[in-house]
């Protein structure tokens, strides 16, 4: 039997985009009866459990920077990679780069490159020769997409190493093309009476810079349509802006409603007339998110920002509108243009739903994760 360790920095049911793949891949390896199990760290208090077969292991660390340290994480990692046979390392996590130059020789060692460390000022650059000796050891580097593996300076030299796998998510229960009808029954009392009727822009991710609410909201200030504008999640840049809301005057338009459960926002995402994804750096490599809304049949409004992932992701024309970062004008004229022709909306909605089915299914991205596997160790997982 496959025996695959996955060095991650939190799981579900603490959320994030490399979390919800990193269970999405452990799961798709226990489901094909390889002994699975996570080394991750703790948070809210959350210690050790079963997630089916998986086996999930968390450590308590302290933060700086973003980023979990603690020498118990250190110490297991390396104890735990000694006696796998895959190491799938997801990145950034500066620990778990430490573990991968200890192991040995042994493990095959898969790198998952969700993201450059970007904008980790002295800790980034104190970070590199660990960097370069975590990928000459390493046998394949996972990239989410060409253009994200094109660009990154570090990946450059190791070329020869990298595989394109784009991510995946799983089928929606009840995908949604534009232009059905639904009803946002199932909605806390506070979201019904935000969107009294009026279409919904939806956008999804924590509260921090590089995801660009703060060029969302300056676009709903200048937006010509009654849209109820509803950002979800939650983050350090929250109470700023709060204060951004009311300084544009936009408090009955656009809603912060913090971190919601999983039936919540699936009833958003059916309920939204579009989705928006602002963000304005690099750091947004893919976006998990946005592949959600490609599912649900969702048209998309997101930027042209260089070196990313997300103007393939959402292929302009054909499933939604790219602009350029940080312009809340041209977000602003976008969303409108979308909100004003249902048509259009409807036609690239079908599109969205089209291109998750040929890109993006979870099935998809864990068969040629498994595949590498068996690739790489020359055994039969199954």
């Amino acid at each position: 039997m496959l025996r695959v360790l996955h060095l991650g920095k939190f799981y579900p049911p603490d959320n994030g985009g490399i979390e919800s793949v990193t269970a999405a891949l452990a799961r798709g390896a226990a489901a094909a009866g390889m002994a699975t199990t996570v080394l991750c760290f703790e948070e809210l208090g959350r210690g050790d459990a079963q997630d089916g077969p998986v086996t999930v292991r968390r450590v308590r660390a302290i933060k700086i920077a973003s980023q979990p340290l603690c020498h118990a994480y250190l110490r297991q990692a390396t104890r735990l990679a000694r006696e796998a046979d895959i190491v799938h390392v997801h990145l950034p996590n500066m620990l778990a780069a430490w573990a991968v130059t200890q192991i040995g020789a042994g493990p095959r060692v898969v790198l998952h490159w969700h993201s450059d460390v970007v904008g980790k000022g002295v800790l980034a650059h104190l970070s590199r020769p660990l960097e370069r000796a975590m990928l000459r050891r390493a046998d394949k580097v996972i990239c989410t997409s060409q253009a994200y593996a094109d660009a990154s300076l570090p990946l450059r030299p190791f070329a020869a190493k990298v595989v394109v796998v784009p991510i995946g998510v799983a089928e929606p229960e009840a995908p949604v093309r534009n232009g059905a009808a639904v009803t946002p029954s199932g909605l806390p009392t506070r979201l019904q009476s935000h969107l009294e009727g009026r279409p919904l822009v939806l956008a999804v991710g924590r509260l921090v810079p590089y995801k660009g609410f703060a060029v969302l909201i300056d676009a709903a200030a200048r937006l010509e349509t009654d849209a109820a504008v509803v950002i979800v999640g939650g983050g350090p840049m929250q109470a700023e802006l709060h204060r951004r809301i009311e300084a544009a005057g936009v408090d009955q338009r656009v809603m912060l409603a913090g971190r919601v459960d999983e039936a919540t926002l699936a009833v958003l995402l059916r309920q939204a007339s579009l989705f928006c994804m602002p963000s304005i750096e690099r750091s947004e490599a893919f976006g998990v998110a946005l592949v959600e809304a490609l599912a649900r049949g969702l048209a998309v409004v997101a930027t042209r920002i260089p070196g990313s992932g997300v103007p393939w992701v959402n292929s302009d024309g054909e499933t939604g509108i790219n602009v350029e970062p940080g312009q809340p004008e041209a977000l602003a004229q976008a969303i409108d243009c979308l909100l004003r022709d249902s048509g259009l909306r409807e036609r690239m909605g079908q599109g969205a739903r089209k291109r998750y089915e040929d890109h993006f299914t979870l099935e998809r991205s864990t068969q040629a994760v498994l595949t590498l596997y068996r690739k790489l160790t020359t055994i039969d997982g199954s």
